[in-house]
């Protein structure tokens, strides 16, 4: 028998669906309410809260209130789904012919009426509406998910005594009310020298300059120090090196990774729109919502973040395969969103309601919704306006040109039949008419599956290639040859070559169809298994074109059938032979097919297709909640939404791809969002001082760490959304704070109260990353190649196999010393010589790189090739700016340390360089901690 307090509490849950408790509709009758409690809630307490309860909840799953059936265990599966018994667990389980999964376990299995009263209860959707009610508008009392305000500024009344907040300056206020909590207080102002070396090494990632740290000590300005703070900020360098912390959080590669680790070699515009984003102090909410909705924004390249992780480009011929890798994918982009914006571990929700946040496991599957319809690949950019208007010019006048030849084409003695198709290039012509649908059926090839690298085809008004994507085309096929290098979005997507191709799947009676955005007058077809002449195989020799305006009825336009028999030998089509006319019109017409060819050749440049590495964009078929995240137990479908613990906002089943991701985008980039500002000014601080406010920059749900100061972030938080979103103006708020310029010498007091520095009593020292390293020694050898932007320098020699290996370079050049931010990034290699200085992979998101201390770092920054290199022409810079050997230890200070050297350091360094030579001592210069360690 259940104890009294378990048939109350039950009875709780009855007077709940009845409305009595919940305030629901009085709809629902007392026959209902009499139906529960007479016949559903017996059969509960007989055969399922022994187990199904807040004491015994097995599996997780609860039947002792109406919330948690409604929510189900950590399988995300609804123990009940109203008005659907079909697509209930709890049915499943009590109705299953599986006598080892059948509830109740090791008991007769429930009768056919007590199975139908529990039907019932189901499919009565009124009774359940109040819950669901409250389900939707079910809230966290998290401090992360509660709206943002801005605090008062603590006072410092009676407290400005040297060292503490001026007045204006609400982040010092924060920080020393806090650190008074403590007994404690800030450190004194570093020096300038030790400033300004600070200023540049954490803003640009590089030292200044010697004649950067005279000036500064010698500007005598009030506001000094504000002046090179801007200064600082409007140069290309700050981009450059704040970038890399975003691409370390957005998981940005350059090649695919898994096993086959191929190049992207487009991806490096997306690498370049991150570092223009932050020169150009791209607004934060617009830099948020162009990365997942660019397309709609007029930020085409800023998509790449979408597609910015690994990708798994072999596609094996199992289904199952298939399924879990797009899962894969999608999941990738939604743990990415979730955690680089929001600071949340979205992730955790794709097999089971979180166990921390309140995220479902359908808020896991609404957001894959959103994103269901990118896909990895490359994508044309759209053509410039100028561009477009010159390309219009030429269509014109190709046009007329084309009018012109064809006076000459009536006076060429035709041959009976057409010349023979080529491997490279064919061309089809035939007279205007109007299509929607081009189809090439192919029925023999010179051998093997037929292969073609672009399906071409031209408008007759302007001379226009329909079939691009990028025109609005869609390409169709009977059947895909499954191969990395070969798929159906090669056929239209302008590039040539054997590397952008298309394989049917079967060797005959094949066939490979383009769909034009709307119907068109067309008269020429241009086609090639190769355009750039290396292969010859898996040639169309016999094959027909066919045209449709809508899809089902055909005609033939073109086929090989008036072709002259297959010659290998011969390699590509001439469009127009004027060889039989007579010399003088010979002449006259070659010339007029000359001017044809220019303005075809220009025309060609101009609408040669920039890519980029930014995802496709499909129109998505139905998501559905996966049973534990298996790709093969699809659940209910679910509508694309944010999380609805933060939102109310849910678009239509069949919303358009486009408009799920910019509502997604808008929603992320609201200001009454309580996690965008947050986590992003959260980041900052943490790029400055090392650690985050909150520690767990990725993560401010219920297993992250509070804020140290909580009202300092809310503070900055609202500062940064009511400043416009401007990052660089977060950074001059930092940069002109007491808590930034103080010293970083440690106190023995304040160390026994806090040896991590959370409260900030000192300036924290930390080492520089990777970048930081190898840019300063280029910098100090004057060896920085500063071209910006542009593809990348590869830090490998490259076996160009089908699998790729990457083995490091030995020798190194002008091209090499570049900032690091520009060197390729391949995924699961690391760089041979700065990559042990905690470098990411690129395969997943890392919010904060760690800081480890390894032999291999001292050896690497000791003996590389490379920095044996830089040594060597640290040595010629300093021989050639200096006389003698004072003057070359002096200026070796300079550079590396913006200081000159101690007697002592002088003498010392003087009879090193006498005894091991003067590349030795460059070489331990190099590796001092006064080089690599920001003061």
């Amino acid at each position: 028998m259940k104890s009294t307090y378990m048939v109350c509490r039950y009875w709780m849950f009855l007077l709940g669906v009845l409305g009595i408790i919940c305030g629901a509709s009085a709809s629902v009758s007392a026959a209902e309410g009499s139906f529960f409690a007479d016949q559903v809630l017996p059969l509960l307490e007989t055969h399922c809260l022994d187990c199904h309860s807040e004491d015994a909840g097995e599996g997780d799953l609860r039947l002792d209130s109406p919330q948690a059936a409604l929510r189900g265990g950590n399988s995300g599966e609804p123990l009940i789904v109203p008005g659907d018994s079909q697509r209930s667990y709890l049915l499943a389980r009590i109705t299953t012919s599986d006598s080892s999964r059948r509830m109740p376990p090791e008991s007769d299995p429930l009768s056919d009426a007590e199975i139908e009263v529990l039907r019932k209860w189901v499919e009565d959707t009124a009774s359940w509406q109040p819950f669901l009610d409250s389900q939707q508008t079910e809230k966290s009392d998290h401090w992360s998910f509660q709206p943002i305000h801005r605090p008062p500024v603590p006072s410092r009344t009676g407290k400005a005594e040297a060292g503490k907040a001026d007045a204006g300056k609400p982040i010092d206020a924060f920080v020393d009310s806090k650190l008074d909590l403590a007994h404690l207080q800030r450190s004194p102002r570093a020096t300038r020298r030790d400033r300004i070396r600070r200023l540049y090494l954490v803003m640009h990632g590089l030292p200044p300059t010697p004649e950067q740290v005279d000036r500064f000590l010698n500007d005598s300005r009030p506001d000094a120090w504000a002046i090179w703070v801007d200064q600082v900020l409007s140069s290309p360098r700050y981009g450059e090196h704040w970038a890399t912390r975003w691409l370390d959080l957005v998981r940005f590669g350059e090649t695919h990774g898994f096993e086959m680790n191929r190049e992207r070699p487009h991806a490096w515009r997306y690498r370049d729109w991150v570092v223009d984003a932050l020169n150009t102090d791209l607004p934060y909410d617009q830099f948020v919502s162009q990365q997942i909705a660019g397309d709609s924004l007029g930020a085409d390249v800023a998509t790449g973040f979408l597609v910015a992780g690994p990708w798994d480009q072999v596609k094996g011929q199992d289904k199952q395969l298939l399924l879990t890798q797009r899962q894969d994918e999608l999941a990738d982009m939604v743990h990415t969103t979730g955690t680089a914006f929001l600071g949340l571990t979205i992730g955790c929700a794709r097999c089971h309601n979180h166990k921390f946040d309140p995220i479902s496991q359908t808020d896991f599957y609404a957001m894959q919704a959103v994103f269901a319809g990118v896909l990895h690949r490359d994508r044309p950019l759209p053509l410039a306006e100028s561009a477009r208007l010159e390309i219009e010019k030429l269509d014109q006048q190709i046009q007329d040109q084309r009018a012109r030849l064809a006076v000459y084409q009536e006076a060429v003695k035709k041959s009976p039949k057409r010349p023979s198709v080529t491997a490279q290039k064919n061309v089809e012509s035939f007279s205007a008419v109007p299509a929607q649908f081009v189809r090439m059926t192919i029925d023999a090839t010179n051998g093997g599956n037929v292969c073609l690298d672009e399906l071409e085809v031209f408008a007759a008004e302007d001379d226009r290639n329909l079939a691009l994507v990028s025109n609005g085309a869609k390409a169709s096929s009977g059947g895909d040859f499954v191969h990395p290098l070969h798929n159906l979005g090669h056929l239209n997507d302008g590039q040539y070559g054997n590397a952008h191709s298309w394989i049917a799947a079967q060797a005959t009676a094949s066939w490979v169809q383009i769909e034009f955005a709307s119907a068109q007058p067309i008269d020429r077809i241009v086609w090639g298994r190769d355009r750039q002449g290396e292969y010859r195989d898996r040639v169309a020799t016999e094959y027909r074109f066919s045209i449709s305006l809508d899809g089902k009825s055909w005609t033939e336009v073109a086929s090989s059938a008036d072709r002259q028999p297959f010659d290998p030998a011969k390699t590509t089509e001439v469009e127009y032979d004027f060889s039989t006319l007579p010399e003088d019109l010979r002449v006259k017409a070659n010339k007029e097919l000359q001017v044809l060819k220019n303005w075809q050749t220009e025309r060609a440049k101009l609408a040669q297709p920039v890519l980029v590495y930014a995802g496709a964009f499909a129109e998505p078929g139905p998501t559905h909640r996966l049973y534990r995240g298996e790709p093969t137990a699809p659940r209910e479908q679910v509508a694309p939404a944010p999380l609805h613990s933060l939102s109310d906002l849910q678009l239509p089943m069949d919303a358009p791809e486009k408009e799920r991701r910019l509502a997604i985008a808008k929603w992320i980039a609201d200001r009454a969002n309580p996690l965008t500002a947050r986590v992003m000014v959260n980041r900052i601080w943490q790029s400055h001082f090392g650690t985050g406010l909150v520690d767990t920059p990725s993560d401010f749900g219920g297993n992250g760490t509070l804020p140290t100061h909580p009202e300092l972030l809310d503070w900055l938080a609202s500062e940064f959304m009511d400043q416009g979103w401007s990052m660089k103006q977060m950074h001059r708020l930092i940069l002109n704070s007491q808590t930034w310029q103080q010293q970083s010498r440690p106190v023995e007091e304040a160390m026994a109260v806090d040896a991590s520095t959370r409260l900030l009593w000192r300036f924290p020292p930390r080492r520089l990353p990777a970048e930081g390293i190898r840019d300063s020694i280029l910098a100090v050898t004057g060896k920085l190649n500063l071209q910006s932007g542009g593809p990348g320098f590869s830090p490998f020699q490259i076996e160009n196999e089908n699998v790729r290996h990457y083995f490091p370079k030995q020798e190194f050049g002008p091209d090499d010393w570049r900032r690091m931010i520009y060197m390729t990034k391949v995924r699961q290699e690391q760089e041979a010589v700065f990559g042990v200085f905690d470098c990411p992979d690129f395969n997943q998101v890392v919010s904060a790189r760690n800081r480890s201390t390894t032999p291999l770092q001292a050896l690497n920054l000791l003996n590389s090739r490379f920095v044996l290199q830089q040594a060597d022409l640290f040595v010629e810079r300093l021989e050639q700016q200096t006389s003698t050997p004072e003057e070359r230890v002096s200026l070796a200070y300079q550079l590396c340390f913006g200081r000159s050297p101690e007697p002592d350091e002088s003498e010392a360094a003087l009879a090193f360089s006498k005894e091991y030579g003067w590349p030795a001592f460059a070489r331990a210069i190099l590796n001092a901690n006064e080089f690599v360690f920001i003061p």
